[in-house]
């Protein structure tokens, strides 16, 4: 008994010891990744991380390429994590010594806040980027306002000029734009009201691209008919319209796209797509940097920087 004892002691000592091991190593590597990559110290004064899901979407590309773009500008090192519920990055970044962060809110709400208010305590200014945070505490967005995007959506959709039943289909792969699906839907009803022949409806795309092709399916064969899908994908809206072009019913459905891409612009020109909602990644990424530098050298920023959207239909 108590051999059995001791091995179970050293099996738990083992395992805090691996735990322990772990938590320093990625608390080395979050510092060193804030330093210079060749053993010299970096020149720049200000580091800063951000922390981005690890989906290779087209957006969070951008995002990238605009965070990179501006700190060029403005002199400053970056490196960049992933933040998620298995991103231990994240979670130790108060102590890695960086000057401040750009996180994309990724987690539960209460985590979220829990390691914001730590990074606050240890003096780390934070912007945030396309997603906010419901808290008493004002924290520093840039992003897209979804309610002004709900606007533009139903402004379209007038154009139409008939009774209209609507499938808003949102999507894992943008989760800022479903998390707040209430904001986009408002701005819909707003513009719209008496005009819609049923209330807004919702459905959701995980991250398989072929979700959506065959939640596209099953919204065509719906009756009464569906007379206008809204995406919030790129992805699920080439794969949607690749279905309407198979199913030769180009026309009969109105179809709000997301993004601006080759393969979509070609979609707008040929009228298969009647219109994309354009937000500009790249913007954030650079509005955020220089936000931040701001916060870090004068503790002083803008609260709320509007990105701006826009609906692009086919004949503009």
């Amino acid at each position: 008994m108590r051999r059995l004892s001791r091995v179970l002691l050293a099996a738990v000592f083992l395992l805090f010891a691996f735990a322990l091991t772990q938590s320093i190593s990625t608390m080395i590597s979050l510092t060193q990744a804030v330093s210079a990559r060749t053993g010299a110290p970096d020149p720049r004064s200000r580091h800063i991380s951000v922390f981005l899901p690890e989906q290779g979407t087209l957006f969070f590309q951008q995002v990238r390429a605009g965070v990179k773009s501006a700190a060029s500008r403005y002199d400053v090192a970056v490196s960049f994590h992933p933040i998620g519920p298995d991103a231990p990055e994240f979670r130790l970044a108060q102590y890695s010594g960086i000057d401040g962060a750009i996180i994309y809110p990724y987690l539960s709400e209460e985590e979220m806040l829990r390691r914001l208010e730590e990074l606050d305590s240890h003096d780390i200014p934070v912007v945030l980027v396309e997603q906010d945070v419901a808290d008493d505490w004002p924290w520093t967005f840039v992003g897209t306002n979804n309610f002004e995007m709900g606007r533009r959506i139903g402004t379209r959709l007038l154009e139409e000029g008939e009774q209209a039943r609507v499938v808003v289909v949102y999507s894992d792969k943008s989760p800022a734009v479903a998390s707040e699906k209430e904001l986009i839907e408002l701005g819909i009803n707003t513009v719209m009201s008496d005009r819609l022949d049923a209330p807004i409806m919702r459905r959701q795309t995980g991250l398989n691209p072929l979700d959506a092709e065959a939640l596209t399916y099953q919204l065509l064969r719906t009756d009464p008919p569906v007379t206008a899908l809204v995406f919030t994908d790129t992805d699920d809206t080439l794969a949607a319209l690749q279905v309407i072009i198979d199913l030769n019913l180009v026309g009969q459905v109105q179809v709000i796209g997301f993004g601006i891409t080759d393969a979509i612009v070609d979609y707008l020109d040929r009228g298969v797509l009647d219109a994309t909602i354009a937000v500009n990644p790249q913007r954030i990424g650079i509005e955020a940097v220089r936000v931040l530098v701001e916060l870090i050298d004068t503790g002083n920023a803008p609260g709320y920087v509007d990105t701006g959207v826009e609906v692009i239909g086919g004949n503009q």
